[in-house]
């Protein structure tokens, strides 16, 4: 019955908008044709198109480039950062392959980006009120620019670079670790550890960084907040020089409404 309704309002309101536009013709025919034409052509598009409003931030939207992360000592929390330290060198998505397989999809990585250009082989930020996929929660990780996540460390004021993850398979040590070291010129150290539980396989000083990285808490996998609560929340801004933090400032994280604009499907009534 609502949608008989729906249908014979329909009916009615173009009715009475024929009936507008044949007065408009016959009272103003010159300067009337090309303001019905706009009109027509905005109905239409309304339409042929369906719309949502979503809540951006500028942390997620405009900063987070990459699937790397970053831990604390004595800090429980994982951070999400906006970029890899290991951008620093040409080449750094095609260490160890110029192609990233995700489910059975391959992925082709370009050697280096074009400055001012993004680049992201999927993003794991989606339309989602609270979950990402795989059932992970919004803000829980980062944007997938390679194949392989590389872990950081944060000791003492040192940045670390502490493992090396290959998501989506398992891979021996000796065949991801000896790669690094010759791309990076530098070694891990593994005779001594911080007493910290992370999973660590060694640590090598990013003595090449210095630059700035902006830095947001993860949201938790086990007790996540809502989309618009954890967009909300602050970020860092932090300066290395050389590997060494020199820095750290708290910034506000901008948010907007941005309305989405997408087909609509032939099945949507």
């Amino acid at each position: 019955m609502l949608r008989l309704n729906s249908r014979k309002a329909f009916t009615a309101s173009t009715v009475t908008m024929k009936a507008c536009i044949i007065i408009c013709i016959i009272k103003h025919p010159a300067a009337m044709y090309k303001r019905i034409f706009l009109f027509l052509c905005f109905c239409l598009s309304f339409q042929l198109s369906a719309q949502k409003k979503e809540l951006r931030d500028e942390f997620t939207h405009n900063l987070l480039k990459t699937f790397d992360v970053l831990h604390i000592a004595d800090n429980p929390d994982k951070y999400l950062i906006s970029k890899s330290p290991l951008s620093h060198f040409k080449g750094y998505r095609k260490i160890y392959s110029d192609t990233v397989t995700i489910f059975g999809d391959s992925y082709k990585l370009p050697y280096e980006v074009e400055e001012g250009k993004e680049y992201e082989v999927t993003r794991m930020i989606l339309q989602s009120h609270t979950f990402l996929p795989f059932g992970l929660p919004f803000g829980s990780e980062g944007n997938s620019e390679k194949d392989y996540i590389a872990s950081w460390l944060l000791l003492n004021t040192q940045l670390y670079l502490s493992n090396v993850i290959f998501p989506f398979e398992a891979r021996d040590d000796k065949i991801v670790f000896p790669p690094m070291e010759k791309f990076t010129g530098k070694r891990f150290n593994r005779k001594s550890f911080p007493d910290i539980e992370k999973r660590i396989y060694g640590l090598m000083p990013a003595t090449w960084f210095t630059d700035t990285l902006y830095v947001k808490k993860a949201n938790s996998g086990k007790e996540p907040l809502d989309r618009d609560v954890w967009q909300k929340k602050h970020y860092l801004r932090m300066i290395f020089n050389k590997g060494k933090l020199v820095s750290t400032e708290v910034m506000a994280n901008k948010t907007w409404i941005e309305t989405l604009t997408w087909p609509r499907s032939g099945k949507e009534e």
